[in-house]
């Protein structure tokens, strides 16, 4: 039996099929199959026996496709290989040799195998970029870069088999969201050298609610902000980064099954001026105790600052704290811990009811080197 070779290319609007045979004598026709999903194709084109091409319109914007395709003469061949491709606008070394700011006119865009960006990359104004499985996005800016979604759309489609890498051979860069869109989603990805470009803050979600799930994020001593934020974040490694909260959340907001380690403040509410989170909304995390002091905010390991007077009760139920080299020991009551609360925010405490006395099961990406 014959069998085919298939690749793919994508560009804004289309994907086009490509194949070789390996015995093309007495084949008629070839059969050409898609599907969203790898294991459910079904049959959506027929091309003549003359052809070894084809090119499919019918696409919608961030969706990966699947494909094969069988020869047909007395009977139908096996499938060919199966590749997997999305429409858009590729990003190129000509794209990428400045700062990089997306329009609306070549949107969505498309991040495959390797890109490199000499500036920041802005994702503004209801444009779109999808960043494909197993892609490789390096900095080489030598100071801090950016990464910038202001109004747009950013997916990331890593999988556990195919994850996606983050990097800088410069500065580092920042991940700074504000209002971005509905559907932004980061999986099976890892952002490592985060480095903020104007402050500690390193990871910015602001006023949007991305989906983040079996994501790495690794940065040296700096700061995860989530500003009046409703962002699910399941399943994640923070290395290096402290998890702070300010201003408010949204009720969506879910934090569960992460590792936060390498931190210098394991948890941090900052300027808190709306109600405390619900039980639950922060739970079955794992978080490394760093402190060494209650003196200062960046010495303890948790901490409250702000202006406000306004009253909050921050419930740690659920979590797990351990301090650095005894993961297996529980920190379970409040004079386990080195706690800071500035003057300035008097009606506001954190409450160390019902804290995990062994660690949690299940947590973390699965997946690239972990401390435990």
């Amino acid at each position: 039996e014959p069998t085919i070779a298939l690749s793919s290319s994508g560009t804004k609007g289309a994907i086009t099929l490509s194949w070789e045979i390996s015995d093309a004598d007495k084949v008629t026709s070839y059969y050409i199959y898609r599907g969203t999903s790898p294991t459910s194709l079904s049959k959506i084109a027929t091309v003549a026996a003359s052809g070894n091409t084809y090119r499919d319109t019918a696409v919608e914007d961030g969706i990966l496709y699947y494909y094969h395709v069988t020869a047909f003469g007395k009977k139908e061949s096996p499938p060919s290989n199966q590749i997997y491709n999305m429409h858009g606008t590729r990003l190129t070394e000509d794209d990428t040799s400045a700062n990089f700011t997306a329009i609306v006119d070549d949107s969505p865009y498309v991040i495959e195998n390797k890109v490199s960006f000499a500036g920041d990359l802005d994702i503004i104004g209801n444009t779109k970029l999808y960043v494909l499985p197993g892609a490789k996005v390096v900095f080489e800016k030598a100071t801090a870069a950016s990464i910038y979604v202001d109004r747009g759309l950013f997916v990331t489609k890593g999988t556990k088999a195919n994850p996606i890498y983050f990097s800088s051979t410069g500065g580092g860069y920042e991940l700074r969201m504000v209002l971005a869109a509905e559907g932004s989603q980061f999986d099976y990805t890892e952002f490592r050298d985060l480095a903020g470009a104007y402050d500690s803050q390193s990871v910015i979600i602001s006023t949007c609610s991305p989906a983040i799930s079996h994501c790495r994020f690794v940065s040296n001593a700096a700061t995860a902000s989530l500003y009046a934020s409703g962002a699910n974040i399941t399943n994640c490694y923070f290395g290096g980064l402290d998890l702070e909260i300010e201003d408010s959340v949204v009720s969506t907001l879910n934090i569960e099954s992460n590792i936060f380690v390498d931190n210098e403040v394991a948890l941090m509410f900052s300027n808190y001026t709306s109600i405390a989170p619900e039980a639950g909304v922060i739970h079955n995390n794992a978080f490394e105790c760093n402190g060494t002091s209650d003196e200062s905010y960046y010495s303890a390991d948790l901490t409250i600052i702000g202006y406000t007077n306004v009253a909050c009760d921050f419930l740690l139920v659920g979590n797990y704290f351990f301090r650095s080299g005894n993961y297996n020991t529980a920190l379970t009551e409040q004079g386990d811990f080195f706690v800071y609360y500035d003057s300035l925010c008097p009606n506001q405490t954190f409450n160390f009811d019902d804290l995990l006395t062994t660690h949690p099961t299940g947590i973390g990406p699965g997946w690239g080197t972990l401390p435990f």
